[in-house]
């Protein structure tokens, strides 16, 4: 067993899932002094199939992020971000790309309506869920102005998602401050922003705002919170303000893993905290080989909250912004067609049949602070669509080459550069 004291808490990369569970009456958080939390009705079937496909995809794309970005230490992700914005994406998708794409998030076995039905119940089941909790989840469709979008895919953003659908002009540098507007408003200004400029060949951007603000369940005095020692891998250590109380948690602990749940509000919404069970196994190995589906739902069978002793708990105050782009990693995880010119095929968002329309770049930002009080966590995921088409615009103002021949047989006639034209004016 792992000796090291709980305060040992790897910083993020530990894994803080703001998770949805149905807790049995041990396991709701400081012993029986608190609320204990319950879904206000039953999860349906295809709902239940939502989330333990959630529950799979969430696990592999953290893994699969630690794995690509070894250059960042502190890496934090919101996979309900990810697979919302790749699931209304998933409405213009066709063929083999609406196949790799529903594999990829873990769906396959559900039909495209089922997939919508279960995300906008889930949806508005999580955000009335606790009302000492604020969760706000927000989506939005902006395409440039004359883009024939598709018409049922419209209705199905409308419907299924709650989306806001606005055309605009992507030229016009104020249409980068309105999406980064409508950006941070819905995550209260903690992401301020997740474009830069508008790319010539966008024709679309699909994006997901999550908001999430919890005040813990049994908080953290500020008075307790004092200086201490933080262990990295290497040996050396840093300080950081640990918060510290005592009090009645749900615990598990075994060779694999040390493990503590921290409830936010009337404990539904939970922070899961996970450490290796020895205290020599790099992080990453740890969450390559350990942190699993599987095994969290293994573990979450076996917590325990004593009846008889408070366990000391210590966890660093902290703060932290996040950006990756999720090129790389979706293509290893299964959607490389739809990242490829010529052989994505989103010919469901749009009426006309000839566009070549592929996905350019999906990008993910996030922000949170861990603090006496609770947690504030925001997160952005923005699909960005691109077509094949001719320029806008082509003003011959730079030397350039010109040929004049026959069409038919495609004689050259004639030749030239020119490098510095004569007027005509002269």
């Amino acid at each position: 067993m792992n000796s090291a004291p709980l305060f040992k808490i790897m910083l993020l990369p530990l894994l803080l899932v703001l998770t949805l569970t149905t807790c049995k009456s041990d396991v709701v958080g400081p012993g029986n002094d608190g609320p204990k939390g319950e879904l206000p009705r039953d999860l349906t079937v295809v709902e239940k199939e939502l989330i333990e496909a959630d529950h799979s995809f969430s696990y592999k794309i953290f893994s699969r992020t630690v794995a690509y970005d070894q250059k960042e230490e502190n890496i934090f992700i919101s996979p309900l971000s990810i697979s919302m914005a790749l699931a209304m994406t998933l409405n213009g998708a066709e063929g083999q790309t609406f196949e790799d794409m529903r594999s990829t998030l873990e769906l396959k076995g559900m039909d495209l309506e089922e997939i919508n039905s279960s995300f906008k119940s889930l949806m508005e089941l999580l955000v009335s869920l606790d009302p000492s909790v604020q969760l706000k989840i927000a989506n939005s469709i902006w395409y440039r102005e004359g883009f024939p979008v598709n018409s049922e895919f419209q209705q199905n953003m409308d419907e299924y998602f709650s989306a806001q659908i606005q055309g605009l002009d992507f030229s016009d540098p104020a249409s980068v401050d309105v999406i980064n507007n409508w950006v941070s408003e819905n995550t209260e200004e903690l992401i301020e922003k997740i474009i830069d400029e508008i790319p010539g060949d966008v024709v679309m951007y699909l994006i997901n705002a999550l908001y999430f603000k919890g005040e813990w369940l049994r908080q953290f005095d500020p008075d307790e919170t004092t200086p201490a020692d933080f262990y990295l891998e290497n040996g050396e250590t840093v300080e950081v303000e640990m918060m510290n109380q005592q009090g009645r948690f749900a615990t598990y602990q075994n060779e694999e893993v040390q493990m503590i749940e921290l409830p936010y509000g009337d404990s539904l919404f939970t922070m899961t905290i996970l450490m290796p069970g020895n205290d020599e196994t790099p992080i990453d190995q740890f969450i390559e080989e350990q942190v699993t589906a599987e095994n969290l739902d293994q573990w979450r069978s076996n917590l325990h909250v004593s009846e008889y002793h408070q366990i000391t708990v210590g966890l660093p105050r902290f703060e932290m912004e996040y950006e990756i782009t999720y090129n790389d990693v979706l293509k290893a995880m299964g959607m490389e067609i739809a990242f490829t010119p010529g052989m994505a095929d989103f010919s469901g968002l749009i009426e006309s049949e000839s566009a070549d329309l592929w996905i350019d770049e999906v990008k993910h930002k996030t922000f949170i602070r861990v603090d006496e009080e609770g947690t504030e966590a925001a997160a952005v995921t923005s699909v960005a669509i691109v077509e094949t088409s001719l320029p806008p615009s082509m003003i011959v103002n730079r030397p350039f080459v010109f040929i004049i021949y026959e069409r038919e047989s495609g004689a050259n006639l004639f030749m030239g550069k020119i490098k510095n034209p004569p007027s005509l004016m002269d």
